[in-house]
Protein backbone atom coordinates (compact mmCIF):
# COMPACT_ATOMS: atom_id res chain seq x y z
CA UNK A 1 0.00 0.00 0.00
CA UNK A 2 1.83 2.72 -1.10
CA UNK A 3 -0.18 5.92 0.86
CA UNK A 4 -0.44 4.30 3.84
CA UNK A 5 0.37 7.12 5.77
CA UNK A 6 -1.28 9.19 4.21
CA UNK A 7 -4.39 7.44 4.48
CA UNK A 8 -4.02 6.70 8.27
CA UNK A 9 -3.50 11.27 8.70
CA UNK A 10 -6.91 11.44 6.62
CA UNK A 11 -8.66 8.55 8.90
CA UNK A 12 -7.10 10.75 12.27
CA UNK A 13 -8.07 14.13 11.15
CA UNK A 14 -11.63 13.28 9.20
CA UNK A 15 -13.12 9.86 9.92
CA UNK A 16 -16.23 10.65 12.41
CA UNK A 17 -15.82 7.02 13.43
CA UNK A 18 -12.03 7.14 14.29
CA UNK A 19 -11.76 7.62 18.58
CA UNK A 20 -8.18 7.06 18.63
CA UNK A 21 -7.93 5.09 22.32
CA UNK A 22 -10.70 4.29 23.18
CA UNK A 23 -12.03 1.19 25.93
CA UNK A 24 -8.11 -0.28 26.19
CA UNK A 25 -7.93 -0.26 22.49
CA UNK A 26 -5.68 1.80 20.68
CA UNK A 27 -6.96 3.32 17.52
CA UNK A 28 -10.50 2.74 18.33
CA UNK A 29 -13.07 2.55 15.46
CA UNK A 30 -16.45 2.56 16.62
CA UNK A 31 -18.16 1.73 13.55
CA UNK A 32 -15.96 -1.65 13.69
CA UNK A 33 -15.97 -1.67 17.41
CA UNK A 34 -12.17 -2.42 17.61
CA UNK A 35 -9.07 -1.79 16.00
CA UNK A 36 -9.10 0.39 12.89
CA UNK A 37 -8.66 -1.65 9.62
CA UNK A 38 -6.14 0.87 8.22
CA UNK A 39 -3.79 0.43 11.32
CA UNK A 40 -4.07 -3.12 11.52
CA UNK A 41 -0.30 -4.53 10.60
CA UNK A 42 -1.85 -7.85 9.26
CA UNK A 43 -4.49 -6.68 6.40
CA UNK A 44 -1.75 -5.77 3.35
CA UNK A 45 -4.85 -4.03 1.84
CA UNK A 46 -7.43 -3.20 4.36
CA UNK A 47 -11.19 -1.71 3.20
CA UNK A 48 -13.89 0.51 5.19
CA UNK A 49 -16.63 1.29 3.27
CA UNK A 50 -17.82 4.19 5.81
CA UNK A 51 -14.78 5.25 5.09
CA UNK A 52 -14.42 4.94 0.96
CA UNK A 53 -17.57 6.53 0.86
CA UNK A 54 -17.67 9.47 3.17
CA UNK A 55 -14.06 10.19 4.24
CA UNK A 56 -11.84 9.66 0.95
CA UNK A 57 -13.74 11.89 -1.49
CA UNK A 58 -12.51 14.72 0.37
CA UNK A 59 -8.48 13.96 -1.17
CA UNK A 60 -9.44 13.36 -4.87
CA UNK A 61 -5.55 12.32 -6.19
CA UNK A 62 -5.67 10.06 -2.63
CA UNK A 63 -8.79 8.47 -3.52
CA UNK A 64 -8.31 7.49 -7.06
CA UNK A 65 -4.89 5.96 -5.90
CA UNK A 66 -6.77 4.33 -3.36
CA UNK A 67 -9.04 2.68 -6.36
CA UNK A 68 -6.63 1.84 -8.48
CA UNK A 69 -4.46 0.42 -6.38
CA UNK A 70 -7.57 -2.04 -5.16
CA UNK A 71 -9.00 -2.30 -9.02
CA UNK A 72 -12.26 0.07 -8.35
CA UNK A 73 -14.05 1.72 -10.93
CA UNK A 74 -12.65 4.68 -10.85
CA UNK A 75 -14.96 7.87 -12.61
CA UNK A 76 -13.09 9.24 -15.52
CA UNK A 77 -14.14 13.36 -15.77
CA UNK A 78 -14.04 14.36 -19.23
CA UNK A 79 -13.24 17.66 -20.47
CA UNK A 80 -15.79 19.65 -21.62
CA UNK A 81 -14.68 21.04 -25.56
CA UNK A 82 -14.21 24.77 -25.02
CA UNK A 83 -15.98 26.67 -27.65
CA UNK A 84 -16.26 30.86 -28.99
CA UNK A 85 -20.00 31.68 -29.00
CA UNK A 86 -21.11 32.86 -32.45
CA UNK A 87 -22.74 35.79 -31.15
CA UNK A 88 -20.70 37.79 -28.64
CA UNK A 89 -17.49 35.46 -28.98
CA UNK A 90 -16.60 34.96 -25.78
CA UNK A 91 -14.78 31.51 -24.88
CA UNK A 92 -16.95 28.94 -22.51
CA UNK A 93 -17.21 25.21 -22.00
CA UNK A 94 -19.95 23.45 -24.42
CA UNK A 95 -22.15 20.93 -22.72
CA UNK A 96 -22.28 19.05 -26.03
CA UNK A 97 -20.72 19.33 -29.49
CA UNK A 98 -23.86 20.95 -30.64
CA UNK A 99 -23.92 24.03 -28.49
CA UNK A 100 -22.76 27.11 -30.24
CA UNK A 101 -23.81 30.40 -27.68
CA UNK A 102 -23.33 31.07 -24.25
CA UNK A 103 -25.60 30.87 -21.50
CA UNK A 104 -26.82 34.21 -22.50
CA UNK A 105 -26.55 34.66 -25.85
CA UNK A 106 -28.68 31.11 -25.73
CA UNK A 107 -31.25 33.17 -23.81
CA UNK A 108 -31.35 36.37 -25.60
CA UNK A 109 -31.71 33.85 -28.94
CA UNK A 110 -34.48 32.47 -27.36
CA UNK A 111 -36.32 35.72 -27.09
CA UNK A 112 -35.23 36.53 -30.66
CA UNK A 113 -37.09 33.02 -31.85
CA UNK A 114 -40.47 33.38 -29.73
CA UNK A 115 -40.29 37.40 -30.72
CA UNK A 116 -40.32 35.81 -34.54
CA UNK A 117 -41.91 32.97 -34.28
CA UNK A 118 -45.24 35.08 -32.33
CA UNK A 119 -44.73 37.45 -35.62
CA UNK A 120 -45.04 34.92 -37.96
CA UNK A 121 -48.43 33.56 -36.10
CA UNK A 122 -50.18 36.33 -36.40
CA UNK A 123 -49.80 37.52 -39.96
CA UNK A 124 -51.14 33.91 -40.61
CA UNK A 125 -54.18 34.78 -38.56
CA UNK A 126 -54.49 38.36 -39.81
Amino acid sequence: MQNKNKIKQLVKNNCASYLGDRHGISNYCCWKDGLCVFFDQDNPLPSCRYFENGVLPSDEKLERDYKLERNMHVDRQIAKPKVNCKKCGTTFEANSNRQSYCEKCTEKNKKERAKLRMRKMRLKQA
